[in-house]
């Protein structure tokens, strides 16, 4: 063999290494890959799921505590991304110096420094950042209408360590925050009442299941009587459909995700015709609960002042 058909032999195998492999006649392309920030509690297995049925492949990532019966085929890097000097994060770097994910997944809230931390170290690790904010980020709930271009909360400075404790808005705004400083394709999903076929506890009242379970049990029910007063919700599947959706589209910047918001007396009267119940319904005004001590949201489910445009 000469060197022109050594030089023509080589090239032909050259692409044929690189082209897409061939099944049944059609292009077998690589599956894309996510990387899933917890996975197995509330909104994590609908993520999941959901990304499974479209093809991807799924990692997970968490402390391997929380529902470990939950997805048992899949990978796991058990990471607590609640250690501080980043020890667990040390370890997973070490681990996956080749690994790209297309996509990473982030519901998590109890930490802004743990978010920094995680986009710090694995950023050239990432192509698209998703993460599961909440319309708590917004400075005023006493409007209505609120759009993605609302006012956020002001911060204190940023928290040095894991543990500094603030409240969760400030918490939510800190993270979204850092994101947009640190990461140039994210998408943000700012929801608001978050319903799955998984829940929290429901004997907490500040719960979103707080009304239909306290309709079925019947009994006389007192209620907030307040102007302006609406209800509205994010449906977790929709919201696991909208989040596919930017991932194949790229589709980046913040977004209010959550049904149109209906007056919470109407949301009232649609429980009461499902349920047949209460005999009597107890309606307080909301100027009195509040200053009797009861506060909208924090000791009465789904009282809010405020009502959100939607983009999705």
């Amino acid at each position: 063999m000469d060197k022109r058909d050594f030089l023509k032999t080589f090239s032909a195998l050259l692409v044929l290494a690189t082209a897409p492999k061939i099944l049944y006649g059609r292009p077998v392309m690589a599956k894309k890959k996510v990387l899933v920030l917890g996975g197995r509690n509330f909104i994590g297995p609908s993520i999941v799921q959901l990304f499974q049925g479209a093809g991807w492949e799924v990692t997970l990532l968490n402390r391997g505590r929380t529902n470990p019966h939950l997805f048992p085929e899949l990978p796991i890097i058990i990471c607590d991304r609640e250690k501080e000097d980043r020890q667990d994060l040390q370890k997973v770097s070490a681990r996956i110096k080749n690994t790209y994910w297309d996509a990473v997944v982030d519901t998590w809230q109890k930490s802004p420094k743990a978010v920094f931390d995680f986009i710090d170290m694995f950023r050239d690790h990432i192509g698209h950042y998703h993460y599961v904010s909440s319309v708590s980020v917004y400075d005023s709930w006493a409007e209505k209408g609120i759009d993605e271009s609302g006012r956020l909360n002001p911060t204190p400075e940023f928290p040095r360590t894991i543990g500094e404790n603030y409240r969760y808005a400030i918490r939510k705004t800190l993270s979204e925050k850092t994101i947009m400083a640190h990461m140039e394709n994210y998408t943000i999903y700012r929801s608001h009442g978050m319903r799955d076929f998984r829940t929290p506890d429901h004997s907490n009242p500040n719960e979103e299941n707080y009304w239909p379970i306290r309709f079925a049990r019947g009994g006389e029910i007192l209620v907030p009587d307040a102007k302006d007063h609406y209800y509205q919700i994010t449906d977790v599947q929709s919201l696991c459909k909208f989040m596919l959706t930017c991932t194949e589209n790229k589709t980046y910047g913040a977004y209010n995700v959550a049904y149109r918001p209906i007056k919470f007396k109407t949301y009232i009267r649609r429980l009461g015709k499902v349920a047949h119940k209460p005999k009597r319904l107890i309606w307080i005004p909301g100027d009195f609960l509040i200053k009797s001590g009861i506060r909208p949201y924090r000791d009465v489910s789904a009282w809010k002042l405020m009502s959100l445009n939607c983009s999705p």
